[in-house]
């Protein structure tokens, strides 16, 4: 052990964000002979809202959402990986994207993470109820709105609207209705914004009244283990819970409901893989890198350990369908159209503080008006 080299790397504190990688590390290990990767893990809301300063110092390998690119690009935090990586396998990383995974990390002709998870905002639902119950699966926000009413007693809709995923809907919603570019200069359209939390207000009305402080895995855990949540038409999905085993029972995921006025499902998640700028072994983290998001290993010993992969091949597997209940299949259309996020400089800081701001205007039942003039003023006030 005298010669192995340590690396340290940060993941997100769920199955699906610690699991694959621990797999991948165990693999690349055997297979490079010299290396021990340690993992630690950090909760959602972090790997959401934490600088990336306050992990660059520690961890040569660093999961992360495409929002940071910015910041990573004007501060010089991450490591571009064009730098050491050919431009064939990168060429084949962005062919094998699923939706626009690729290209959100990939900010002024630097790629500074490799997709190795790859989500969006989809619709969750317990399959068994639905068909007990004889409901349709509402395909637009209009019929949407009118699915409420079908719901039997003692059952629910619940939308994750704790403030990071409130946010997260509320640009979906945006973006649905007015397309990718409803943001411009800073400002988010108030016309567009207004209507959005109008609509908002409207659903509150009828969801299960713990909405505004669940996120989508305290709703999936529920929707798993107890019969009372029916459907849930805008979260993050996670493939762990509609596999055989997962919990007591499957959970189904599906495209979410759409504004067939314009050519957008909903928001970007998913995970990039980041090799930190200060790491003193940048060669045998970019190899594990490229080992990890490589479309044999997305395909197989990711999948195969929890993983929610980032590669198109896994995703079009019918080995990986069958045991998700074709989660991939399912989910595709959202993913190939989904919204992908500004990622300037400063963007996630406004993130943090816009989505506080809209969650307590909502708590407070204030009007909508007030809070988008609120929300544009606190992000020029950033600029």
């Amino acid at each position: 052990m005298s010669n192995t080299i340590i690396l340290r790397g940060i993941a997100w504190d769920h199955p699906r964000g610690y699991e694959p990688l621990r797999a991948t590390s165990l693999a690349f290990a055997k297979k490079q002979g010299n290396v021990h990767i340690e993992w630690d893990v950090r909760s959602l809301k972090e790997f959401g809202d934490m600088p990336i300063e306050n992990l660059i110092e520690h961890y040569d390998l660093i999961t992360i959402d495409h929002p940071y690119m910015g910041q990573a690009f004007a501060n010089k935090l991450l490591l571009p990986l064009e730098e050491m990586i050919s431009d064939t396998f990168l060429e084949a990383l962005s062919e094998q994207s699923v939706g626009p995974s690729f290209g959100s990390y990939d900010y002024k002709n630097h790629i500074y993470a490799l997709p190795i998870d790859a989500a969006a905002l989809v619709a969750a639902s317990r399959n068994d109820l639905m068909e007990k119950y004889q409901l349709v699966f509402p395909k637009t926000r209009q019929q949407l709105l009118g699915f409420y009413q079908l719901i039997p007693k003692d059952h629910s809709v619940a939308w994750p609207l704790c403030p990071t995923d409130l946010w997260c809907t509320f640009l979906t919603l945006c973006a649905q209705d007015a397309g990718n570019d409803f943001i411009k200069d800073r400002s988010i359209d108030e016309k567009v914004g207004i209507a959005v939390l109008n609509e908002l207000k409207y659903h509150l009305g009828h969801l299960h009244p713990q909405s505004l402080q669940w996120n989508p895995i305290q709703i999936l855990d529920r929707m798993a283990n107890e019969d009372s949540i029916v459907y849930s038409p805008f979260l993050f999905g996670y493939t762990n819970y509609s596999r055989e085993g997962y919990a007591k029972n499957k959970v189904n995921f599906s495209n979410s409901p759409i504004n067939p006025a314009t050519d957008v499902s909903t928001i970007l998640g998913g995970v990039g893989l980041a090799v930190s700028s200060n790491s003193i072994h940048k060669e045998l983290a970019v190899a594990y890198a490229i080992f990890t998001a490589k479309a044999e290993t997305q395909k197989g010993i990711y999948t195969q350990n929890g993983g929610q992969p980032g590669n198109l091949m896994a995703w079009l597997s019918e080995t990986n369908n069958g045991l998700c209940d074709n989660f991939f299949a399912h989910t595709m259309r959202t993913m190939q159209r989904a919204y992908v996020r500004p990622r300037h400089a400063g963007w996630n800081e406004f993130q943090e503080q816009g989505a506080d701001l809209l969650h307590n205007g909502l708590l407070k039942d204030l009007s909508s008006d007030q809070m988008i003039k609120g929300l544009n003023q606190l992000y020029k006030n950033m600029a």
